[in-house]
């Protein structure tokens, strides 16, 4: 492996979510939601198979998040890092995988990257976001889906981020009109629920004031809610109109790979509308 840091987005959606994060000599996984022949596929893409990940790093147990995360971890022996309440979900009785205990606020070390995790709220038993920090170049990422509103905490976390992977998941005013039962829409809609289009711009906005530039994915759209289309165009004109900064603003696709970051590299421009 070349010694170089990098985050792909491999799937992002109610219908899975799974990063891989290649740091120096290590590959790892932020969440498994997908099928394990997509995960499979994805890694052959970039030289690797599921035997060479170091580890895969759950966010949350919800089914999006885990999909393939245990049977990686029993077949070819790469641990599960997740804090305790988050590994008991996921386990219950199933405890035949190895696994890395990863209270919420500390850090996992592996080779020259630094995993962190910080709190969100969400439905989940202790949803977590997740910041790589790669020390050989001092370049972060953070990543944060699943979230039903911004907190202090959040601000705080991602604070220097080159790359912010954060949850757009719905447009209000399409959610509203939409299909959806009356709960679901307010599950979606409350504090432990989604982040709308509105709420993740507005944390751009203000990471942008901060931090100056950077680049951006929406993440975790709504099929039903949201559109790439919608969610990028509300972004690019309210993050010019409002800080000026000219961060680099793209769409993680729901369902197949699709943007990458390397530091220092000119993204593809992937998403075409």
């Amino acid at each position: 492996m070349t010694r170089h840091f990098s985050v792909h987005a491999l799937a992002s959606g109610s219908s899975g979510n799974t990063t891989l994060v290649r740091a120096g000599e290590h590959a790892i996984l932020i969440d498994a939601g997908i099928g394990l022949r997509l995960i499979t596929s994805a890694l052959a893409a970039h030289d690797l198979q599921l035997e060479d990940l170091s580890g895969i790093v759950l966010t949350h147990e919800h089914s999006d998040h885990i999909q393939s995360a245990h049977a990686i971890s029993k077949r070819h022996g790469v641990p599960i890092v997740a804090n305790p309440a988050t590994l008991n979900a996921l386990y219950r009785r199933c405890t035949d995988s190895p696994n890395i205990k990863l209270p919420t606020g500390d850090t996992w070390t592996i080779g020259d990257l630094d995993v962190e995790t910080f709190s969100v709220p969400h439905d989940a038993v202790e949803p977590v976001g997740v910041n790589l920090m790669y020390r050989p170049s001092g370049h972060k990422a953070s990543i944060i889906t699943d979230a039903g509103h911004v907190t202090d905490t959040m601000r705080k976390a991602i604070r220097g981020a080159n790359l912010l992977i954060l949850e757009a998941n719905h447009d209000v005013h399409r959610l509203n009109a939409g299909v959806y039962p009356g709960y679901l829409k307010a599950r979606i809609l409350s504090d432990r629920g989604h982040l709308s289009n509105e709420a993740a711009v507005a944390l751009l906005c203000e990471h942008a004031r901060t931090h100056g530039p950077h680049t951006a994915w929406l993440a975790h759209l709504s099929k039903e809610n949201n559109t790439p289309k919608l969610a990028l165009a509300y972004a690019k004109a309210t993050v010019a109109v409002e800080t000026g900064c000219p961060v680099v603003l793209d769409v993680a696709k729901r369902d197949k790979p699709s943007v990458s970051w390397t530091p220092g590299v000119k993204p593809l421009q992937l998403n075409l509308f």
